[in-house]
């Protein structure tokens, strides 16, 4: 019996001392939740506001409890490192508000500024609470000694943390609704529903405005809701005032909604600008009128026979421009309503319009599409709603002016053969064949002619045959168009390869890896054109074996004057090989025998002796200079004359007796030669 003595009296000491701790307070509390990093500050029943703070850099470092501010400093040092109160390097900022945590008498734990704002929201500090310090400020002229300070780790709100710990939270209204949504009608009736977030024992307090005074429908009471019925039209407010039991204000909190109470609307009159009947595609302006136009919605509606179909949504407009398609009996329908009203609609009139159908067109096209070549005929083709009634015109556009193709017929098609590249438009117009007017719709559509591309020859900058590795340019004529592309293609006598695909660039630079007979292929087309190709030429080219000289004879060198010699060059390589003869005489080169197929020629040996050069120059057909020339010299010999007056074999010098038998020695070893030789033929 004595410890539960001792227990009611220490939990009664309990009690006193929580409800007391906020008196002493003037009402203050702080709450510091270290699960978010947020401060809360409440002041008499009401969070005023929140803050973001940073906390221990472990969760000891900040002591949990219930603590008070003991004191309040300003422009506090740094002991630990000697730095002057207020001086920008201060960790503590300039403000300190001292709790007495664990003991201490507020110099040790402390809600404070700091030097790195970076810091706050994040887990940085010792131990105190580090504040941005324009917060810390604000919150230091706000908060007195002894206001009670909660640190906690919860994922609870701050109210649920307040009310936990005694504090006495006001009636705070979360919500206030109504059973049915603003605006209603007049006679509706309402019902006022209240919430709240916060607070014990809450008394609710419901009220109306009209314009002019506040009136109170039900005084404080417990019910959570009330019902009102409003007799008039007009704009209200709501009112709902929500206190605590204990309280000794007016209320402590307030929410007010706006409510709008309306008249039904009536429709009165549907009238139309021109009387039934009308064409189709006829602009008939329709009006309509009702007991309040000024705060109702008009919306317009037709029936064709089948469905009825909206031409205007509910709008302040009285009036709509009717534009029917469609030939028959329609019924034109006006819905009105309160322009607050929540209904579909509060009254409707309807009326009958008959309407006829002119020309209507569904399509127009042609069979090519567009861009076409020039010179190539395009059919045109226009459908309308009823082909058998209507008449067609078509007409062409070249920039300038409209030019009638074919005109109004009953033919739905029409031939046009453009001969000009350019940007035209086509255009059909249709009426029905009673109809009066100039047309009764028309379309119109772009098209686009090109002239196709052409190639006349195609080019080489150097003639055919050329050797392998020779960079060859191959162009096409006419020269490059910003509108045509081409396309480069080899046969190398397998298959054809293309070298370079379309582009604009009109040549190509060839360099033959090996010789052969080759096709040379254009392909030219405009830029719009879906061809393969507008145009394709081919021309062949032959790629040689360097041309050279493999002799020149005869290959005896000396010979008597006056005499014939046939002198031959044999030569391989190139194609259609051209042969020159020259022989140089003093410094010069004279023509023996121009260029020609013949690889030989007949040189009648100058009567005077010495020695002559003679070369040969090949060239292949079309070569525009010699590919390949050789070079040999002849000599001439003439033998000693014989003078009038006799000379003594005693007067011959032994020079010429020696030369003599020098000539002998040859004469003989050559026919030595020719006998042997002949000796190994048998």
């Amino acid at each position: 019996m004595k410890k539960l003595t001792i227990f009611l009296v220490f939990l009664c000491s309990f009690f006193l001392f929580s409800e007391t701790s906020f008196a002493n307070s003037s009402n203050q509390l702080i709450i510091i939740n270290k699960a978010t990093n947020q401060l809360a500050y409440y002041n008499n029943g009401k969070m005023i506001k929140t803050f973001k703070v940073a906390t221990g850099r472990q969760s000891s470092y900040t002591p949990e409890g219930t603590f008070k501010i003991v004191n309040k400093i300003k422009n506090r040092p740094y002991y630990k490192a000697n730095i002057p109160g207020g001086h920008p390097n201060n960790p503590l900022g300039d403000r300190w508000l001292g709790i007495n945590a664990r003991g201490t008498n507020g110099t040790t734990y402390a809600i404070h500024g700091n030097n790195n704002a970076g810091s706050i929201g994040t887990y940085a500090s010792a131990g105190c609470v580090r504040m941005y310090n324009d917060d810390v400020r604000w919150l230091f002229d706000q908060v007195k000694v002894n206001t009670p300070v909660v640190i906690t780790s919860t994922s609870q709100s701050f109210e649920a943390i307040a009310a936990s710990h005694g504090y006495n939270v006001g009636t705070k209204l979360k919500d206030v609704t109504v059973s049915v949504k603003s605006p209603q009608p007049t006679n509706t009736s309402v019902q006022i529903q209240a919430s709240t977030s916060s607070g014990k024992d809450s008394l609710f307090k419901y009220s109306v405005y009209d314009g002019k005074k506040w009136t109170t429908i039900k005084d404080y009471t417990s019910s959570k809701s009330v019902k009102w019925k409003p007799t008039k039209a007009g704009s209200y407010k709501l009112r709902v005032q929500a206190k605590s039991k204990n309280s000794k204000k007016n209320f402590d909190d307030e929410k007010v909604i706006s409510y709008n109470i309306f008249t039904p609307a009536s429709v009165k009159s549907i009238k139309a600008d021109k009387t039934s009947p009308q064409p189709t595609k006829t602009n008939v302006a329709l009006t309509a009128s009702s007991n309040n136009n000024n705060n109702n919605l008009f919306k317009f509606l037709v029936y064709d026979g089948s469905k009825w179909k909206t031409i205007q949504d509910f709008s302040s407009k009285t009036k709509v421009n009717w534009k029917p398609q469609k030939a028959g009996s329609y019924k034109i329908k006006v819905q009105a309503k309160h322009k607050q009203s929540k209904k579909k609609y509060d009254s409707e009139k309807t009326i009958s319009y008959k309407v006829f159908e002119p020309a209507k067109l569904t399509s127009f096209k042609t069979e090519k599409a567009s861009p076409t070549p020039a010179q190539s005929s395009v059919e045109l083709t226009a459908t309308s709603s009823n082909n058998k009634e209507h008449l067609f015109k078509f007409l062409v556009k070249d920039g300038d002016k409209w030019k009638t193709i074919q005109d109004f017929s009953s033919k739905t098609k029409a031939s046009w053969k453009p001969t000009k590249e350019g940007s035209y438009q086509l255009k059909v117009q249709v009426k029905h064949k009673s109809s009066k007017k100039k047309f009764d719709a028309e379309k119109v559509m772009d098209h686009v002619v090109f002239k196709k591309a052409t190639i006349n020859t195609i080019k080489t900058d150097k003639v055919s045959p050329q050797f392998s590795k020779t960079n060859v340019v191959i162009s096409a004529s006419p020269a490059s168009n910003k509108d045509h592309l081409y396309k480069f293609s080899i046969h190398d006598g397998n298959s054809w390869k293309t070298v370079q695909n379309y582009s604009n660039s009109s040549s190509f630079n060839w360099k033959p890896s090996h010789e052969g007979r080759f096709k040379i292929k254009v392909e030219v087309k405009h830029k719009l054109s879906k061809e393969k190709y507008d145009a394709v030429k081919e021309i062949d080219y032959y790629i040689n074996k360097p041309v050279t000289i493999q002799e020149l004879t005869p290959t005896v060198r000396e010979h008597k004057p006056g005499v014939p010699v046939t002198i031959s060059a044999k030569a391989s390589g190139g194609s259609d090989l051209m042969y020159r003869f020259e022989r140089l005489d003093n410094s010069n080169w004279q023509l023996l025998q121009d260029y020609s197929t013949n690889n030989s020629f007949k040189w009648t040996t100058p009567t005077a002796g010495g020695d002559y050069k003679i070369r040969v120059l090949v060239k292949s057909k079309g070569a525009t200079k010699h590919d390949a020339l050789l070079e040999k010299t002849y000599t001439v010999i003439v033998p000693n004359e014989i003078k009038a007056e006799t000379i003594s074999e005693e007067q011959a010098s032994l020079e010429d007796v020696e030369e003599a038998e020098e000539l002998d020695t040859i004469e003989v070893d050559v026919d030595v030669d020719v006998d042997v030789d002949e000796e190994e033929n048998e």
